[in-house]
């Protein structure tokens, strides 16, 4: 395999704030940050589906020399958590039986876990791993997979599952499974392994999806249009079947395209021209991880006003890209109401055959 994989930072939607109670029980996190004196700090819980807004858990201010404490009447739940202090992202996570935690490190490396940690062997061990995956830098599969296993819980083996093969979920589906198996019973019911089930679900539909489509070779004019079905920047899934009896202009496209972004008024001004005589777009977008808000900005930037916008935001690596044999942005497929390909890159001459199909 010479496929390498680099540790990324993972990234969730900002949610609201909560209000903190104080009292005699109080469970308590603080922190002293070096170089973070009189910064705001705010703690969260995150989730592993990005739509899933995070718990909100304090909004506190350090002091003149960095250090903060926020206090809690309900313990922790287990779990992945968020600590932003000013500009900088810190995550980690706590197993739930922890009363106080604190920890120490400086500003500049907080979000690479260079910290030293008491009262939560959790955190301690999730830290040790971070610092040696960025010691390590680039990390080959055999590395990724070692990793997992040194993690203390299935919940943060699942976590680095996700985050270290990610990139080529299809090639590792056995290993999404067994971590998907061992967090379900470690947290049955639980959000976490609710959401990974289902992430491992989508990746074998996909993975089963690519295959079949190479089993019948390049894509051609004549032949169905093979399905996808991918979330929305809103979290709903879109298929492309359900927009049978349509004409459909499967558009592959990124907002980091410049391409892509020329060609856009020209999509845009043939959807209006005939979107009410059937015609749709579905576009499929091969934005980075991570890039969910530039893919949401440039839909708004460029007045792609349809509901159909599908990713899941793996760049080069995206399971329909693979399906359709698109390596070059942007490509086009116009499919006709019988759900079937009619034209392969139709962009002179887009409005004539969409024309010719209505």
């Amino acid at each position: 395999m010479k496929a390498l994989f680099k540790t990324t930072v993972w990234l969730v939607i900002p949610a609201f704030l909560l209000s903190l109670c104080a009292g005699n029980n109080a469970y308590t996190f603080k922190g002293s940050i070096a170089k973070a004196g009189n910064m705001q700090v705010l703690l969260e819980q995150v989730f592993f589906d990005q739509n899933t807004p995070p718990i909100a858990l304090g909004r506190v201010s350090c002091d003149a020399e960095g250090r903060f404490t926020i206090e809690r009447k309900e313990a922790f739940a287990p779990g992945i958590y968020r600590l932003t202090v000013g500009a900088r992202r810190m995550f980690f996570m706590l197993d739930g039986k922890e009363k106080t935690v604190s920890f120490k490190g400086d500003l500049e490396t907080i979000d690479r876990l260079q910290i030293t940690v008491e009262g939560s062997e959790e955190m301690a061990c999730y830290a040790r791993l971070v610092q040696d995956m960025v010691r390590a830098g680039q990390i080959t599969p055999p590395m990724a997979k070692e990793f997992v296993q040194r993690g203390c819980t299935p919940l943060m083996k699942a976590f680095f599952t996700l985050q270290l093969m990610g990139r080529n979920a299809g090639e590792y589906l056995a290993d999404f499974k067994s971590a998907s198996e061992a967090l379900a019973s470690a947290m049955p019911g639980n959000t976490y392994a609710t959401q990974f089930a289902q992430i491992t679900a989508n990746i074998e539909q996909q993975l089963q999806q690519m295959q079949a489509a190479q089993a019948a070779g390049p894509i051609k004019i004549g032949q169905p249009a093979p399905e996808i079905s991918l979330p929305g920047p809103d979290g709903k899934v879109r298929s492309l079947s359900s927009l049978r009896g349509k004409v459909v202009l499967i558009d592959f496209w990124a907002s980091w395209c410049r391409p892509c972004r020329m060609a856009n008024p020209h999509v845009v001004e043939i959807y209006h021209k005939y979107k009410d005589k059937g015609f749709d777009v579905y576009s499929v977008s091969l934005d980075r991880p991570g890039q969910k808000d530039a893919w949401v900005a440039a839909i708004q930037q460029d007045g792609l006003v349809w509901d159909n916008h599908v990713s899941d935001l793996q760049f080069w690596n995206s399971a329909p890209a693979r399906l359709y044999g698109v390596n070059a942005i942007p490509a086009t497929f116009l499919v006709d109401r019988k759900g079937n390909i009619a034209a392969i890159n139709p962009r002179a001459n887009l409005e004539e055959e969409v024309r010719k199909l209505l």
